[in-house]
């Protein structure tokens, strides 16, 4: 059975191994990740193009190695395409073209070693599966960009499509500028190029990936790999143990396939990669490890054997301490030198024993260290009662009630709760600080529901007395005496002994008595079909409401739809309540829109009788012709609907007024009215 082989890694940077970071693998395209650090590049299914790209840099002027594990699939007859790997310039992951291009076809610039499946004659495939080194994302054959190659993968085989994964090494020497590709163990194909500068421009960091491909013709591409390579990076630390002690070491790298042992003397299991080391003296070993292609490499470290003593680690005593008080660590160096740990931690809560134990290498005994801890003694003190703000508070003893002298800060506050600290005085053993709260309570608040609000009243009006007792039971007066002539804010006082607010005020408004006047704003043209009244107030505080032919009070000034002729009388008076009750009487103009002559003695004749106290008025009425009807005065007998004796018809009239306006400024004013028979 094939030994798996996983993909390992080695690149020198700045003298630090790569393989000691972490190798960062970004799955792309039909790539699938299947864990432990194996990817299936395409499934057996046509076009398919997949990689697997690391961000981890490689520098061409160090040497490096490369192994992976590639399955080319079991399909023979029919499968392609195949897989590569490719170094390019940048880490960004990419995909070239499916098929013959392998999924490098296009990256460029790049170095790319390729293992093809299949013949494309176009480019100069052979029959057999082959591997070649390309350049710049090249797979013609026939082209200035093959720079070794194409051979045959397996040397003894055509076939590498039989579904077994087989090892792949690729070595870099950058002395010699040698790039070898081994392919099972056997050196296949070996190119001699500058290809950090022919390439790369010089570039100190390039970046490897694993790409495939199929296409019309399929097969499942999987390639494994481990982030360590095979290579000498194994760094094995010397170690120290004490007389008749041991030590495990481990030697264990990926790629190792057998490990031996030099001197066998003191080793557990010299054919281990990880045996238990116990030499009577000092010794230096030798580890010879093996990979699976039989290459080899070797590491050595010494175990310098201590011989034990039994004089214990000597430490300076620590002097008993408080309860709480800060305790420095404990040293981890004796006075005689020797080093090691202490355990348990330190408490300085409580009386504690300590055991130092000296580090392996030391070989000595362990020891222990008490710290006494005394217990405080607080100060005990009696409570002190609540008080009300500003009330007498005595000073705190400076003595506790246990016989424990101080002084306490801050000074003594009567008006707010305080939080005082008692700190005894030095040379009292282990006295601890104590606090005591004295609590300033606050006052309660006095409420009057009778009196929570006052409504205000008029000048003069009788004024209750205020209740001398609150809802809370607190007795008192108020201050000043009461007046009814003007507005005052009286305050509550509390009576003596009481732990009350003095802070309750009440205002009662007193509103003078105002005396108003009104005058009427109609704002409408005469005869308009919106009469509308503007009321205007003058004196008091310019909160009014307002009362139209003895209607409801409103606080609108404005009435409006006014009927022509009639009698109006407005009211006005402070909301308040407190003011005289201003009125005015007016009426608009308007006209009758109809009127009926037939004898009825309703409506008989036509007259605006609105204007009736205007002697000096004159209307004119017209038929639709302009034929002047009849001038009557609106202060006597209206038009009766004849003219020269003769009953007019039904018909619509015209007329003229003459007229002065509230102004007394002459106006005339026409429009029609109907006569119905």
């Amino acid at each position: 059975m094939r030994l798996k082989f996983y993909l390992s890694l080695l690149v020198i940077l700045c003298c630090v191994n790569v393989a000691d970071a972490q190798l960062n693998a970004q799955v792309i395209g039909d790539a699938i990740d299947q864990g432990n650090n194996c990817y299936t590049i395409t499934q057996d299914q046509e076009f398919q193009v997949g990689g697997v790209w690391y961000d981890n840099p490689i520098d061409f002027d160090t040497d490096f190695t490369i192994f992976y594990q590639n399955n080319f699939g079991s399909r023979d007859f029919g499968g392609a395409d195949g897989m590569a790997l490719v170094f390019k310039d940048n880490p960004t992951p990419i995909l070239g073209d499916p098929g013959g291009g392998l999924g490098y076809s296009g990256i460029t610039p790049s170095l790319t070693i390729e293992f093809d499946t299949f013949q494309n004659t176009d480019f100069g495939d052979p029959a057999g599966d082959h591997i070649s080194i390309m350049r710049n994302g090249n797979p013609n054959h026939n082209s200035g960009d093959n720079l070794k190659g194409p051979v045959l993968a397996n040397g003894t085989n055509p076939n590498i499509e039989d579904g077994i994964a087989y090892e792949v090494r690729i070595e870099w020497y950058a002395s010699t500028n040698t790039l070898s590709v081994f392919f099972d163990c056997v050196e296949r194909l070996t190119l001699i190029d500058d290809v950090k500068n022919s390439i790369f421009s010089g570039d100190d960091s390039v970046f490897f990936g694993f790409v495939g491909s199929t296409g019309g013709d399929t097969n499942i591409h999987e390639v494994c790999f481990n982030r360590v390579s095979f290579v000498d990076n194994l760094q094995l630390d010397d170690e120290v143990i004490c007389e008749n002690g041991s030590v495990q070491v481990d030697a264990t790298i990926p790629s190792g396939n057998a490990y031996s042992w030099t001197p066998t003397n003191g080793v557990s299991d010299s054919n281990s990669p990880n045996p238990v080391l116990s030499p009577a003296v000092t010794t230096t070993y030798t580890v010879t490890i093996s990979d699976v292609c039989g290459e080899t490499t070797t590491e050595e470290l010494t175990v310098t054997v201590k011989p034990l003593t039994t004089t214990e680690p000597v430490f300076n005593p620590v002097p008993p301490i408080c309860e709480g008080d800060s305790l420095n660590p404990l040293p981890t160096t004796s006075v005689d030198q020797i080093t090691g740990t202490w355990l348990p931690e330190l408490n300085n809560s409580i009386t504690t024993t300590y055991t130092f134990t000296p580090l392996a290498t030391e070989c000595a005994p362990e020891t222990t260290l008490v710290i006494e801890v005394v217990s405080s003694i607080i100060p005990i003190f009696n409570s002190v009662d609540p008080v009300c703000p500003g009330e007498f508070l005595a000073d705190l003893p400076a003595t506790s009630n246990n016989g424990i002298v101080g002084i306490w800060i801050p000074a003594i506050n009567n008006r707010l709760t305080t939080v005082y600290t008692f700190t005894p005085d030095s040379g009292q053993g282990c006295a601890t600080s104590t606090t005591l709260e004295i609590l300033i309570t606050d006052p309660d608040i006095p409420t009057f529901n009778l009196i929570d609000p006052i409504d205000p009243i008029c000048e003069g009006e009788t004024l209750a007395e205020l209740p001398t007792t609150s809802n809370e039971g607190i007795t008192g007066s108020w201050l000043p005496a009461l007046n009814n002539m003007v507005t005052t804010l009286y305050l509550f006082e509390p009576d003596p002994g009481q732990c009350a607010s003095d802070n309750v005020s009440l205002e009662i408004q007193v509103i003078s008595i105002s005396q108003l006047s009104i005058d009427i704003d109609l704002s409408s043209e005469a005869f308009s079909e919106n009469q509308v009244a503007v009321i205007n107030v003058s004196g008091g505080t310019g909160a009014y409401e307002f009362q139209l032919n003895n209607g409801d009070w409103i606080e609108d000034n404005t009435f409006s739809h006014l009927q022509g002729c009639e009698e109006y009388e407005i009211r006005a008076r402070e909301t308040s309540g407190c003011s005289n009750i201003a009125a005015v009487n007016f009426r608009v103009l308007d006209y009758p829109k109809f009127f009926t002559p037939n004898g009825d003695f309703r409506n008989d004749s036509w007259n605006i009788e609105c204007l009736k106290d205007q002697v000096g008025a004159r209307i004119s009425i017209y038929d639709r012709y302009g034929k002047m009807l009849a001038s009557i005065n609106p202060s006597r007998l209206g038009w009766d609907g004849t003219y020269n004796g003769a009953f007019m018809p039904t018909n619509d009239y015209w007329f003229r007024v003459e007229y002065l306006n509230k102004e007394g400024q002459p106006k005339v004013f026409t429009s029609n009215f109907t006569l119905k028979r």
